[in-house]
């Protein structure tokens, strides 16, 4: 009798158990306990006036400045300067720029001079620059010198034996690490645009970079106790080559140490937002579901299992309704939908990730009709209309989320205005970041952006590149910006794979194939890389722009110290010897001749073998 009373009871418990589990779940899955998802973790940042003083930087390795020569009545000699002077800059060099068109040029104080003008005879005499590599010092051709009295007068010293007239170049292959982890990639893409010298190198010039037709676009060459490096060709005029640049700049001048920002970041635009009705002709072919289903049964399912696979963090950017609504005042939108917010915000969060603001709708925050018409979109009134609709996006996101913090702000079409900006941050108070395009816009209607912090305080944290394939202009852009700030920034929209266009008129099963192609092989690249959201990113640009610098190097050492230090700070070392031992921070091989440094201490100091 005892025991049918025993067995009774663990059936009750059992019973009971199995309830408070699926209790337990359905909880976890509720709006109420949604309400307590906050993100207090990410950094927050005030909007102040960034302090002058904290971009100190302090560098001594050369002998002196690094001196940029340029030609002010050359527009595309003024756009070579911006871009070597801002990589200088952003790689933590002190510049001296000089307008030899007028004024006269002067090697004194300087440990590399960077040439940005066709003109070799604006330096001055035609020995200056020979000269100054035989006493040791560097120098960086930028753009291929014009065939004239003085480039003959010294060519064979550049490493050249013959040169035979100008010639336009399509596309590029690396026959070095120039840009790190890229040795061999060819790229066949109008991207990639030259006009160059036709010519034949010394057999001791090391060539870095050729035309697909074998042509050698970047070499150096030893003269004397310094050296020559020679970009034979007009691509450095390019915001997005700045790669290159600093690749070639580490390359030419030994043991040179910059600093990154090291992120690995991930943004999904137009996400959570109302998701499209009806049924795509592709999708229920292939699956037997509509669009809604399709993204909740397949398509965030499959973007969270790459996420896992491939150590990444999603940042997304909410859209409240595709109203083409521009006037207040701005009630609850028919098409907008808290399901959907509340369904994938919910997991998004709990993968790591951040949510972030695209806005009320898909109106970019702009008052120009001319610019509003690019896009097909309406222009907005005024500063007041524009706050009141980021209002209503936030408010929005609190009815699921009220403890959450919107951070990050990505505007529609990469377009934004300074009214809108200033909408924003009236509308949107907590806004830290705003990202959007690294890229220059040639009509000059996108808001591009450097890694900054802007004077409203805000952190510029821009994207590089876009899609779900890796197509060759896509792979050029991500080696470069990882050589130049270790940042791999990318942007993909739910819809794509509806757009054929967009989404290359392929399958979902071909296009995820094709997606996960490219994050496993920047998995297997650049495993150093670390996963962030996009406030975790911006924390680290703040600390590498507001925090002074020092780094001293001599015949065996490189010693750094780092003002205002906050945690791990990253560098890429490139240097023909190894690294004997560190102290205050580790050193990673990242392939011929590159480091990733990782200083774990305000003092770090490298030694340098053979």
């Amino acid at each position: 009798m005892n025991d049918k009373v025993r067995l009774k009871r663990n059936v009750y418990i059992i019973i009971a158990g199995v309830l408070l589990l699926t209790l337990g779940f359905q909880l976890s899955k509720s709006q109420y306990v949604l309400r307590f998802s906050t993100n207090d973790a990410l950094p927050h940042f005030e909007r102040v006036q960034t302090p002058v003083a904290g971009n100190a930087v302090s560098y001594s390795g050369t002998g002196g400045s690094y001196c940029i020569a340029f030609d002010s009545q050359d527009p595309y000699s003024v756009k070579t300067k911006d871009q070597v002077e801002r990589t200088l800059q952003e790689m933590k060099r002190a510049t001296k720029t000089s307008d030899v068109r007028n004024e006269t040029f002067s090697a004194s104080g300087c440990g590399m001079i960077v040439v940005a003008t066709e003109q070799l005879e604006l330096l001055g005499a035609a020995s200056l620059l020979p000269d100054f590599a035989e006493q040791g010092g560097y120098v960086f051709i930028a753009t291929h010198p014009a065939p004239n009295d003085t480039f003959y007068r010294i060519y064979h010293k550049m490493g050249i034996m013959a040169e035979q007239g100008t010639v336009v170049t399509k596309g590029i292959r690396l026959t070095s690490n120039v840009l790190i982890g890229e040795n061999g990639l060819a790229i066949d893409h109008p991207l990639i645009d030259n006009t160059s010298l036709a010519v034949e190198l010394h057999e001791k010039s090391r060539v870095l970079a050729k035309s697909p037709e074998g042509l050698p676009l970047l070499w150096d060459y030893t003269f004397g106790k310094g050296k020559f490096m020679v970009m034979n060709g007009t691509m450095l005029a390019q915001k997005i080559n700045r790669g290159v640049i600093a690749g070639a700049i580490s390359m030419l001048e030994p043991d040179f140490l910059y600093p990154i920002i090291n992120a690995k970041l991930f943004y999904i635009d137009d996400f959570p937002a109302p998701l499209p009705r009806g049924v795509h002709d592709g999708i229920y072919r292939d699956f037997r579901r509509d669009i809604p289903t399709f993204f909740k049964e397949i398509w965030w399912p499959d973007m969270l299992s790459a996420a896992s696979r491939y150590d990444i963090k999603f940042t997304a950017a909410l859209i409240e309704s595709y109203s083409d609504q521009v006037e207040p005042p701005f009630e609850r939108p028919e098409d907008a939908d808290l399901k959907t917010l509340l369904t994938y915000g919910r997991e998004l969060i709990k993968s790591g990730g951040e949510i972030g603001m695209h806005g009320f709708n898909h109106q970019s925050l702009h008052t120009s009709p001319e610019v509003a018409g690019v896009y097909g979109y309406k222009p907005w009134s005024g500063v007041e209309s524009m706050t009141q609709a980021v209002e209503e996006a936030r408010r929005f996101a609190a009815e699921v989320f009220p403890n959450y913090k919107l951070l990050t702000y990505v505007p529609p079409s990469n377009v934004l205005s300074p009214e809108g900006r200033e909408a924003l941050k009236r509308g949107l108070p907590s806004v830290s970041v705003i990202s959007s395009l690294f890229e220059d816009d040639l009509d000059g209607n996108a808001y591009s952006q450097e890694f900054e912090i802007a004077p409203d305080g805000i952190v510029e944290l821009p994207r590089l590149t876009s899609g779900y394939t890796e197509s060759p202009d896509v792979r050029w852009m991500i080696a470069n910006g990882i050589t130049m700030y270790g940042v791999f920034s990318h942007f993909i929209h739910p819809d794509d794979l509806l757009d054929e266009r967009r989404g290359d008129n392929l399958s979902w099963e071909n296009l995820y194939r094709e997606f996960t192609g490219m994050v496993s092989r920047l998995d297997s690249a650049y495993p150093w890389l670390r996963p962030m959201t996009s406030t975790q990113a911006a924390a680290e640009v703040k600390n590498l722009v507001s925090g002074g610098l020092e780094i001293v190097r001599d015949a065996e050492t490189i010693r750094g110290k780092i003002d205002s230090f906050h945690g791990p700070r990253h560098f890429i070392l490139r240097s023909s010897r190894h690294v004997a031992a560190a102290s205050g921070c580790k050193a990673q091989k990242l392939g011929d001749g590159a480091y990733l440094i990782t200083a774990v201490k305000a003092d770090f100091e490298i030694a340098l073998g053979e």
